[in-house]
């Protein structure tokens, strides 16, 4: 881990004479000689390193050598980072106070400042030059007492020795203990007389009980057998409130507004009165019956054929949880020979060819031996040996030292070491930062990268920015089983991750005097024997109502991430804001501040103190409802990467000086729908990959639409609100969203003060010509007529489109030959009455052409078949008050002359919506039925929905409606709220 900080110091220090000479900036006379003894013992002690680190894991007085090394090696590094952010300031002071007005005034008043900030930066570059001397001193002493100890030179080589095409194997796709899982559904499955079973899975640490108790729990036949299913993680303390408050909330589906542990687990015992449900409590410690027993209490309404698992490492928990030994607990062994050898080669000996793996074979068994049979030690070494090509790389494994270390989980520690010290320095320090999570936290991918980029872990290679590099390594860690219950899209990105037990408890070893993670609760105060002043990394998570800060926060001088979660209730605003107002400005190390508490959020105020934190990368803001205005000393904070500040409802403008955090590259603002200012100067912002939302907005000190053509590298999600202030069409021409590649979905919503006449909007939407690989795109409030906009039949990637709130249309735009579009919204449409051909985007001569001209136009249409809508999979139609017929006129043609099957006309057959699946209909009361093509002829439909329009509602009525025999073959059918048919009846 210190390797990596090492090698960041060495190239920085490295960068100063060159910073000197192109700035005009010089540290004060001697300070040469500093730098060059530091870069000379820090190149001296890197080349030891590797031995110190390895040796550190048995030699107490190793590790305390290297917990002073990286001490320092953090001072240096802040030292470091000070100096370029005073380079970084003075470049951007330049810019502010550049005299573009020849006035004497201005000139004289330019003058004045100029020989201040001269002054201020004579005072601060004396400091920095002392702060130098001094960590040169002491690195120096650390750099002698190396040695005392004899470290060996070691050449480190973590490059992967194998190109693997695919990223993330999932194992638990090929490899399951399913003799097991026949074992425990039997256990589950069975009927008893005794009400309330309890069953336990008894096992060692890394045995599989997690991974046995998922694939029981998501089995299709456990799933149709219980009415509800519940998933709870425990761990260490048994905290009854929580707990109690987590199965509420899977009961409801959202997070409940009680308060009280009584009050919840009455609501509880209601919810569950006579259902079957099954409750997996994972992860469970205590042996003190009495903290279950209450809890247990309130389930005991539920039907006798209920289910509760457990997963334990001791017997005596399962005992007092209430399981009986001979027919209610389940000891987990280990895994067979064969099994673990099966999952063992799908990691170790993935894409190798089959004469490689013969000759790793032996090997390969001998290593496999000495993880004992446990599943997560065989998923380690298997990732690491994945990367590994020659005999010899596998061969110095099985030799390694790492196996005869003894420590807690000695059978899973040993491969977990192995694997970490085959990782780059880097990778080890975004591994060992995942100490502050909670155990069985999920760990969203994205801000994992935000977190990791303002520690300075990951860095920019080549062409690949930092977002990439961090991205490789993230699944690098998940390729090595650091990673596991994988969370991904529907395009098999990941998004989420946690960290198995022992994995995180290996993490916490090897970070204990520098990542801390502090619980506050009624029975723990674990934070009283920390010593603060080591610790850099620190969340701290409340866990019980009206907490408060009991910690001497001023203590903690070199803090660098402060993470507060808070899960439970509510929380004292006052003491959270008191806080930060008091001894914010003294934690002046901090590169990340995640105030993310959750629960609507408890800052209303920022302090201005927050911009003496010159070192922040890192601000999350997210949620805080109530927060109305950020100080403008945000706009000191030079290093900024991050600011999220993603649905502070009411704050209405952003600091006038934003455009002077020219290193920003996230701004998270979604779900701001007050914000109707955006300063003038944002258009210098040239990082920024991430702008949730953009306003158009009134006066010159605003910034205009066309200053987001500067923002090159916009990506991901974007919407533009106010589009009705736009005057001049130019105004978006400039925007260049057409440019703007990395854009994936745009909304564009013409609100404001209509500014815009509704003749010119169609220009301005032609305008905002999207790029081509768009995926999702919403339009809402505009005033013209119905138009179609003519790039959009260029957008072939596009899958989802939203319309809303356009007023004066009277017809639906024409998207059917749209060919992804999968999802299509439209609502709150007033004046359309008729839906017909023009919605499909059929040509005349697509309808026209008769039997004589098929024969020499044939090659037009394929196999005389045309399709309208060819992949669109979810419909919904809502509050179209006045819309009366849903009908296309060759559908009444082909009726009148007996037609049948397909829509028919002359020899063309046309298909409407052949992959559609899910239908939705409310709020249409004057829709007088559903068009022939899909009553007819649409198979694929499994979920249909009405609601609010009274004359299908009659005809669609089960039974006795006119058109029931139509739909009844629909698997899923809801009217007005009610299972008329499928799941739920």
């Amino acid at each position: 881990m210190a390797e990596s900080l090492l090698s960041f110091l060495v190239d920085q220090l490295g960068s100063i004479p060159t910073q000197q000479a192109t700035q005009q900036l010089n540290l004060v006379t001697g300070v040469d000689e500093a730098v060059n003894n530091l870069t000379s013992n820090l190149h001296a002690i890197k080349a030891e390193l590797e031995d110190a680190e390895k040796r550190q894991v048995n030699e107490s007085s190793v590790k305390h050598w290297l917990a002073e090394l990286k001490d320092v090696s953090y001072d240096i590094d802040d030292v470091l980072d000070e100096w370029n952010t005073a380079i970084l300031k003075r470049q951007i002071e330049q810019e502010e106070t550049g005299v573009t007005d020849a006035s004497p005034l201005k000139k004289v008043r330019s003058s004045i400042l100029s020989s201040c900030n001269w002054v201020r930066q004579i005072v601060s570059r004396h400091d920095i030059t002392l702060k130098i001397e001094e960590v040169d001193k002491r690195l120096a002493v650390i750099a002698n007492q190396r040695s005392r100890y004899k470290f060996t030179w070691e050449r480190s080589n973590h490059e992967q020795t194998r190109n693997i095409t695919t990223s993330v194997i999932d194992e638990s796709e090929v490899f399951a203990r399913e003799e097991d899982k026949q074992t425990l559904k039997d256990m589950l499955l069975c009927e008893t007389t005794c009400a309330f079973r309890i069953i336990s899975i008894v096992g060692m640490g890394g045995i599989g009980k997690t991974t046995l108790s998922r694939l029981a729990y998501n089995d299709a036949e456990v799933q149709s057998h219980f009415k509800k299913r519940i998933w709870v993680c425990v761990s260490d303390p048994f905290e009854e409130e929580r707990i109690s408050l987590e199965i509420l909330e899977s009961l409801l589906g959202n997070k409940p507004d009680l308060i009280g542990k009584n009050n919840i687990q009455e609501r509880i015992s209601e919810l569950v009165s006579g259902k079957k449900i099954l409750l997996v409590l994972d992860d469970v410690w205590t042996e003190d019956s009495s903290k279950w027993e209450q809890l247990k209490g309130c389930l005991k309404n539920s039907s006798p054929a209920s289910r509760i698992l457990l997963t334990t490492r001791k017997k005596e928990v399962a005992m007092a949880m209430g399981s009986r030994s001979t027919t209610d607990m389940f000891f987990l062994g280990e895994l067979s020979e064969d099994k673990y050898w099966s999952l063992f080669s799908h990691l170790a000996f993935f894409e190798r060819t089959r004469e490689e793996r013969q000759n790793l074979e032996g090997i390969g068994r001998k290593i496999v031996e000495r993880c004992k049979g446990l599943p997560l030690a065989v998923k380690v070494l298997g990732g690491l040996l994945r990367f590994r090509e020659t005999k010899e790389q596998w061969q110095s494994i099985l030799e390694s030292k790492m196996w005869e270390i003894e420590e807690v989980e000695k059978g899973v520690f040993p491969p977990l070491l192995l694997s970490y010290y085959d990782l780059s320095p880097a990778l080890r320090r975004c591994f060992s930062y995942c100490a502050i999570f909670p155990k069985d936290f999920g760990i969203e991918k994205d801000k994992l990268i935000k977190l990791w980029m303002a520690q300075g872990f990951v860095k920019e290679r080549g062409n690949k920015g930092m977002e990439i590099i961090g991205e490789e390594y993230f699944n690098t860690l998940a390729m090595r089983s650091f990673f596991q219950d994988l969370k991904k899209f529907g395009n098999n990105d990941i998004y989420k991750c946690k960290m198995h037990d022992i994995v995180h408890d290996f993490a916490q070893l090897l970070t204990e005097k520098e990542c801390s993670l502090v619980e506050f609760n009624d029975e723990q105060q674990s934070w009283k024997n920390l010593s603060f002043k080591t610790i850099r990394h620190s969340m701290l998570m409340f866990r019980r109502e009206n907490a408060a800060f009991p910690i001497p926060m001023e203590n903690w001088k070199k803090l660098r991430t402060l993470v507060i979660n808070y899960s439970v209730f509510s929380m004292d605003t006052t003491s959270l804001e008191s806080l930060l107002t008091l001894v914010i400005d003294q934690l002046t190390c901090l590169r990340t501040i995640d105030l993310n508490v959750g629960l609507g959020g408890l800052i209303t105020m920022l302090p201005d103190k927050i911009g003496k934190l010159i070192h922040l990368r890192y601000l999350n803001l997210l949620g805080n409802g109530k927060l109305e205005i950020l100080p403008e000393a945000i706009c000191d904070l030079y290093n900024l990467q991050t600011l999220d500040i993603t649905s502070c409802e009411r704050l209405t403008a952003l600091p006038r000086g934003i455009g002077k955090l020219i290193n920003l590259v996230y701004l998270e603002n979604g779900g701001t729908r007050e914000l109707r200012f955006m300063p003038k100067g944002m258009e210098r912002l040239t990082c920024l990959r991430t702008l949730k939302e953009f306003v158009v907005s009134n006066g010159g000190d605003s910034w205009s639409l066309q200053g987001l053509g500067k923002l090159t590298h916009i990506q991901g999600d974007l919407t533009i609100r106010g589009l009705g202030n736009v005057v001049d069409t130019g105004e978006a021409r400039e925007a260049r969203l057409s440019a703007k590649t990395g854009l994936r979905k745009l909304t564009l919503r013409f609100d404001g003060n209509n500014k815009l006449h509704p003749e010119n909007e169609a220009s301005v939407v032609e305008a905002l010509q999207p790029p081509p690989n768009l995926q999702s795109l919403e339009i809402a409030y505009l005033k013209s007529p119905t138009f179609f906009p003519n790039w959009m039949m260029s957008l072939n990637m596009l899958k989802s489109v939203t319309l809303s709130e356009c007023e004066n249309w009277e017809s639906l735009p024409p998207m059917g030959k749209l060919p992804s579009l999968e999802y299509l919204f439209i609502g709150l449409m007033d004046k359309v009455k008729k839906v017909g051909e023009e919605f499909l985007k059929l040509e005349r001569e697509d309808l026209g052409q008769t039997s004589s001209s098929s024969s020499s136009s044939s090659s037009s249409v394929t196999n005389n078949n045309i399709v309208a809508f060819p992949n669109l999979k979810t419909l919904l139609l809502y509050y179209l008050s006045n819309w009366e017929e849903w009908e296309y006129d060759f559908e009444k043609k082909s009726r009148s002359q007996g037609g049948g099957g397909q829509e028919e006309c002359s020899c063309i057959t046309i298909h409407i919506m052949p992959r559609l699946q899910s239908l939705s209909v409310w709020y249409c009361p004057s829709l007088k039925a559903l068009p022939h093509h899909l009553l007819h002829n649409a198979p694929t439909i499994q979920q249909l929905y009405i609601r609010y329009c009274p004359i299908l509602e009659e005809r669609f009525e089960k039974g006795r409606g006119e058109d029931w025999p139509y739909i009844s073959r629909i698997p899923n059918i809801e009217i007005n709220g009610e299972n008329v048919q499928g799941e739920g009846r």
